[in-house]
């Protein structure tokens, strides 16, 4: 009797932790996958597979040939007249007519056009990075001037793009003008 008892025992708890085992793994499956940021590789939230999934990627391919062209010609053109800048203070910094203050608001110019044609650069590569299919920032002293797709344009994407301005740029939001085509 004691060894039925034993094997019985024995039986009863396979069948109970094979349960437990199956229970488990088919539990498990249904879930989604959830990771907690803050561990080893991961910072300060938790992100689930099916929030990602919806997650905007850059595709060049969405950009019409007339707005691919736009871009090309709008970027051609702003490098064109930043080029001109820089080779007119170039000249006067050449000529031995020149006076010390005249080289020295020559290089003033040539480093300011520098500097934001930089940030531009920065801008725009960072709203590219943001899901952005392409862009174009037009920056000065008074302000910057971003142009977008209409259709990648909403509430979040605009308040995105106005931090990212202002972010690189330092330009207030009230200074700063989107400009869809």
């Amino acid at each position: 009797m004691k060894k039925f008892k034993k094997q019985f025992l024995a039986a009863t708890l396979v069948l109970a932790l094979g349960a437990a085992v199956y229970l488990n793994w088919s539990l498990s499956a249904k879930k989604p996958v959830t990771r907690t940021l803050g561990e080893s590789k991961l910072v300060n939230a938790t992100i689930s597979t099916e929030a990602t999934s919806g997650a905007t990627e850059p595709k060049a391919d969405s950009l019409s040939d007339k707005q691919k062209k736009f871009f090309a010609n709008a970027k051609n053109q702003r490098s064109t007249t930043q080029d001109k800048i820089i080779d007119t203070a170039s000249k006067v910094l050449k000529l031995d007519s020149t006076s010390d203050e005249e080289k020295s608001e020559a290089q003033a110019q040539v480093a300011g056009v520098i500097k934001f044609f930089t940030m531009q650069d920065d801008i725009e590569t960072t709203l590219r990075a943001k899901g952005f299919s392409d862009c174009l920032c037009f920056l000065n002293e008074n302000g910057c001037t971003v142009t977008v797709l209409k259709k990648e344009l909403n509430d979040r994407s605009n308040l995105s793009l106005r931090a990212t301005v202002k972010s690189v740029a330092n330009v207030d939001f009230e200074k700063i003008t989107i400009v869809t085509v």
